[in-house]
């Protein structure tokens, strides 16, 4: 816990903090008692400057000042900038939120923008900490967003979002607080808009305890317009929902894994063994042109993972469209890789008739497993 804030202070005291054992030799010129207050060796130091400090830290030792998608700041420009026509029903909208996993040490960030035409896509990173085991953590927002139109309706922000600026506890079991804005257009015939241009763009914070102002990331332009008019492109994508995905707390739906902060087993190619690796997105959407490859509900473009590491799928020139991915084709009599470091004969391929909800997720690995099944991310 951090030194106290008045009073004597000694460097006995100072020493447990930086991690020393009790009455062991200390100096104040020691490394790792100067990192304490952030001076250099041989610098001009009093002891009234140690007053409140802490070696815990956030961010953690290495970690980034920010959450990002590895190429930018999240939430995405592109995430919080959604548009879509539809002839009957047209919805967009987009959120951020938080979570703190304990077991992990570490805030994790969950952002999306979705439409009611294409999958919902979940972006995941994490901040790791140190030192703050029993820490609360704080996120806050500071927007102002406007709305156009006379159709529809809109969020802006949900209900259960905080105010513009408010400092709310971020949640150790589910992400909370969330921060969501969509705008729906049912019927009649028009275009509605929620758009920061002429407010405040969205500029999210997160901090340990509940004072300070934290670390924050780049602000976005939240730019949302749905229009009931002309029809809108379709989607694509992946697994049936139905199919447990294998996570550092065994096998959930992704449904549990979307909300959750949870680990997921993948396959290392180069290691030739399993490992548990940080979720990175999600995408869902509903899908009619599925197949039963065994017990494995899958799209007929999604590859699966054949004996020797060769991905396969049921229309292999789909795939190469869709997603630019050279694959085999699976057939019965191959040998699909599985979980448990067996090899699954095929012996039936089967259409499966009408629209199902579907899924894919991105590892880092960019493979995941399926009920036991390995299978490409396909992201």
């Amino acid at each position: 816990m951090p030194l106290q804030s008045s009073g004597p202070i000694s460097l006995n005291e100072i020493h447990i903090e930086a991690g020393g054992a009790s009455g062991t030799t200390a100096s104040i010129n020691d490394a790792d008692i100067r990192a304490l207050i952030g001076k250099s060796s041989g610098a001009t130091m009093s002891f009234n400057e140690w007053y409140g400090a802490s070696a815990n830290a956030f961010p953690g030792s290495g970690e980034d000042s920010w959450f990002t998608n590895g190429f930018s700041d999240l939430p995405t420009a592109q995430q919080f900038s959604q548009n879509y026509t539809n002839a009957t029903y047209a919805q967009v909208g987009c959120n951020s939120g938080y979570q703190n996993d304990q077991a992990n040490d570490r805030i994790a960030s969950r952002t999306t923008g979705f439409t009611s035409a294409a999958a919902t896509v979940y972006t995941y990173d994490y901040i790791g900490y140190d030192g703050h085991a029993t820490t609360t953590f704080q996120a806050k927002c500071d927007y102002s967003v406007n709305d156009t139109g006379f159709v529809g309706s809109v969020e802006n922000p949900a209900s259960y979002s905080p105010a513009s600026g408010t400092w709310t506890n971020i949640s150790t079991s589910t992400y909370s607080p969330i921060w969501q804005w969509k705008v729906t257009v049912n019927s009649g015939s028009g275009t509605r808009t929620l758009s920061s241009l002429s407010g405040t763009d969205p500029d999210f914070s997160v901090r340990a305890g509940t004072s300070g102002s934290g670390i924050s990331g780049t602000a976005r332009t939240l730019s949302l317009q749905a229009t009931r008019g002309n029809q809108g492109p379709p989607g694509g994508i992946c697994i049936h929902e139905d199919m447990l995905v294998s996570t550092q707390n065994g096998q959930e739906s992704i449904h549990t894994v979307k909300d959750s902060v949870s680990k997921i087993w993948a396959w290392n190619n180069e290691t030739s063994s399993k490992e548990l690796v940080d979720l990175l997105q999600i995408n869902i959407i509903k899908h009619d042109n599925l197949y039963t490859v065994n017990n494995l509900k899958l799209t007929e473009d999604h590859p699966v993972y054949l004996e020797g590491y060769v991905r396969a799928s049921i229309d292999p020139a789909r795939t190469l469209e869709n997603y630019e991915v050279t694959v085999s084709q699976l057939a019965v009599g191959d040998k699909m890789m599985k979980e448990d470091g067996t090899l699954e004969t095929i012996t039936s391929i089967e259409v499966l008739a009408e629209e199902h909800v579907t899924y894919t997720l991105k590892t880092e690995h960019n493979n995941f497993y399926a009920d036991g099944y390995l299978v490409d991310s396909e992201i």
